[in-house]
């Protein structure tokens, strides 16, 4: 089976979904943990800030047995003991495969239509690819996925008017400070997210930036591209005095801004209101920072309210996506269902293969007649022996003829009527 266990923006808060957020490291670390298993087959983990989906494949293994190990696995691998399943979805196969369609063409993200969960699913994959984590159904599934999301994009426009979450942000940050252009603003991180934020500050009128990274090189080459300043990492703190909107996008696993810090740099700005906007899963500000005074935080959940606009259209849009993401279903499991049957094929053709040579060496020892009567014989010998072989067969698997669908099935597979 194919499955995936997941929690996004719908089913979970912030709070539990960064508890289950993966780097590339982890994942391969995840999989060697799940690869004892017998029947792990392979994964892909789609890891954003909107959402943890793990897409799994688990051969001989029934769907209840399969996402209890894989929810007991991925509780243990992220040291987590509390009860969380009730933030989970767990879809398999058809519903997996339907799910995973969504979630690239962007129906099923907070911003519907936006691009950037095409990359994002894209980079998912490679990491697994380059791993060797996932098999060729996992990967043919995926790829497959990509083909449906380049027609819907195409034929529904679902991204036409789209924008990403970084937008949002910056929205968010207009509401607190109508003058932005005149704001002094500090970005931390300089990946696909802050050069998003990057681009629709700058489109603001938005002059007065600041940007660091911990990889010093991507925020330099920001900022010669866009004419802004980069400061090095070690001067965040430092920089955070001297601004007044913080945005931060950056994959670190703990807390790079804590409650101490802007408690110090509240006092040095004599309590002027500053504006955090954590745009990071898992969460980059530390919660304790909102309650410093004139401080705002806002996270990636705080903006949701910012894009409700979309519900509509997603509503309007819906049934064009299920009948094109229906032609893409039944060519995968088209694909799926033939790639069985070539398996049961070659077995068969290697069985006959072994009792013919077994056969015709007996029958030659112990025959001897001209060519032409050899041959006849032989025909007549291995239909004997196939027919033995199958009525033996057949009636253990029809339970001596009681099982009448089995008949039906092997009068139509024989072509018998």
């Amino acid at each position: 089976m194919i499955g995936v266990l997941g929690i996004n923006y719908e089913s979970s808060p912030i709070e539990i979904r960064e508890k289950f957020s993966f780097n590339e490291q982890r994942i391969i670390d995840f999989y060697r943990m799940l690869s004892h298993k017998e029947g792990f087959a392979g994964i892909v983990i789609l890891s954003t800030c909107n959402r943890s989906e793990f897409y799994f494949q688990m051969e001989d293994c029934c769907e209840t047995a399969a996402f209890s190990y894989m929810l007991r696995s991925l509780k243990s691998f992220c040291a987590v003991e509390e009860n969380i399943r009730d933030y989970f979805y767990f879809k398999a196969n058809d519903d997996a495969f339907k799910h995973l369609f969504y979630v690239v063409s962007g129906a099923n993200s907070m911003i519907l239509g936006e691009d950037q969960i095409v990359r994002q699913v894209k980079e998912a994959l490679r990491i697994s690819a380059d791993n060797n984590l996932a098999g060729t159904e996992l990967t043919r599934l995926f790829t497959k996925s990509f083909e449906a999301n380049k027609r819907i994009r195409t034929q529904t426009k679902i991204n036409q008017g789209a924008f990403s979450v970084s937008y949002a942000g910056v929205e968010k940050c207009l509401s607190i400070f109508p003058q932005i252009e005149q704001t002094r603003i500090f970005l931390i991180g300089a990946g696909e997210t802050g050069t998003l934020t990057l681009k629709s500050l700058l489109k603001k009128g938005c002059s007065n930036i600041v940007i660091t990274n911990r990889t010093p090189e991507k925020a330099q080459h920001l900022a010669n591209k866009y004419k802004i300043q980069a400061i090095p990492f070690v001067s965040l703190e430092a920089q955070l005095e001297y601004s007044d909107i913080i945005i931060v996008s950056t994959g670190s696993q703990l807390p790079l801004i804590t409650q101490q810090m802007v408690e110090a740099v509240s006092k040095s700005r004599n309590n002027r209101k500053q504006l955090f906007i954590d745009l990071s899963v898992p969460r980059n500000v530390e919660s304790g920072v909102s309650s410093v005074q004139n401080t705002i935080v806002y996270d990636v959940d705080d903006l949701q309210e910012v894009v409700k606009a979309n519900q509509e259209k997603r509503r309007k849009l819906i049934g064009k996506i299920d009948s094109i993401i229906a032609e893409y279903l039944d060519e995968f499991n088209d694909w799926l269902t033939s790639r069985n049957l070539g398996v049961v094929i070659a077995n068969i053709k290697t069985n006959f293969n072994t009792v013919n040579q077994s056969e015709l060496e007996g029958f030659k020892r112990i025959n001897k007649a001209t060519e032409n009567d050899l041959l006849d014989n032989y025909g007549t010998h291995i239909t004997e022996k196939y027919t033995r072989l199958l009525i033996k067969n057949l009636k253990e698997v029809t339970n001596n003829g009681r099982k009448m669908e089995y008949i039906k099935m092997l009068n139509q597979l024989f072509d018998l009527n």
